[in-house]
């Protein structure tokens, strides 16, 4: 009660910023320049009349007020750093914009001009990209095919084994057919001799025989 009593001439002598207060509460933006300084300078009058005349109230509510004018200047703040990153965002977003309409009317001037740098070096990539990937095709064709000689060389090799194998073999038996059929031939001219001999001997036999008979 005695609280009250002291702190009441204290609030007839703010009721004018009562007034302006519910003004600018009614035409201005809590955040605006204006009513933010008004907030800042009552808060400030509260807490300081709150702390002089030991009145928890009037320094709670100068607190509170002076933290709501804090928050919502830093959030003004924030809102316009905000803002101005966006400004400085979209400036670059238009610097970067011409700077890339220059680049474009550039590479328009050079491909008009004949200096196609970048599609020469595109083509060159490409060229070598296909010429790696060539390349690339060609060794494992190539490892392919030697792969594939190497199992056929091996294939025609056995087969040439077999086939001298079998040609030997054919010859071996050629070369004993011979020696058998030369066996045969000696044989049939020892025999054939053997006869003619034999023929001749007795005809002289005969002919000695004739020959006492005649004498």
């Amino acid at each position: 009660m005695i609280k009250t009593l002291i702190a009441l001439p204290y609030e007839i002598a703010r009721f004018p910023l009562t007034v302006v207060d519910r003004r600018l509460s009614s035409r201005v933006a809590d955040d605006a320049p204006a009513r933010l300084g008004f907030d800042r300078v009552v808060g400030s009058t509260d807490k300081l009349a709150g702390t002089l005349l030991f009145n928890e109230q009037l320094t709670q509510r100068g607190t509170e007020r002076l933290e709501r004018s804090a928050k919502l200047a830093t959030a003004t703040q924030l809102e316009a750093e905000a803002a101005e990153r966006r400004r400085e965002a979209s400036k670059k977003s238009a610097a970067a914009r011409r700077k890339a309409a220059k680049q474009r009317e550039q590479a328009q001037d050079k491909a008009a001009s004949g200096l196609q740098e970048a599609d020469v070096a595109e083509a060159k990539g490409k060229a070598e990209a296909e010429k790696k990937a060539a390349q690339v095709a060609a060794d494992k064709k190539a490892a392919a095919d030697k792969k594939a000689q190497a199992r056929k060389d091996a294939v025609e090799k056995q087969k040439a084994a077999e086939q001298k194998r079998a040609e030997d073999k054919k010859a071996a038996a050629q070369r004993e057919a011979k020696a058998e059929l030369d066996d045969a031939k000696a044989s049939k001219k020892a025999a054939d001799d053997a006869r003619a001999d034999a023929e001749r001997l007795e005809q002289l036999t005969e002919t000695k025989k004739q020959a006492r008979k005649d004498s």
